[in-house]
């Protein structure tokens, strides 16, 4: 589920696979097959892949665990994080990030 509300999040309508490395092919490649473009992707599917670690080991270790929207909302606030530690002069804000970046990057 936490894939169906990233790629809501992201505007990608299409069937997801069930095979991981399938999903991170069609992940990376959606849209187009530009470097800027997988990389960018690439950097949101493994700020996902964090978050759902993390969520998994709190789980295991803390008997805690958190909504799939609060897991949704963590993927977007580190993936901002970490693009604005890479891009300093990033020149988005975080409410445009938070409501979909590739319509405030003009992509979608």
């Amino acid at each position: 589920m936490v894939w169906h509300f990233i790629d809501r999040w992201l505007g990608i309508f299409a069937v997801a696979p069930h095979c991981v490395e399938d999903r991170f092919s069609q992940f990376s490649f959606l849209g187009g097959g530009s470097k800027v473009w997988q990389s960018f992707m690439h950097m949101i599917w493994f700020a996902s892949l964090w978050e759902i670690w993390k969520e998994r080991n709190n789980k295991i270790f803390n008997g805690k665990e958190c909504s799939i929207l609060q897991l949704v909302d963590k993927t977007k606030s580190l993936s901002f994080l970490w693009l604005k530690a890479k891009f300093v002069s990033f020149p988005f804000n975080y409410h445009s990030w938070w409501l979909g970046p590739f319509t405030m990057l003009g992509i979608c």
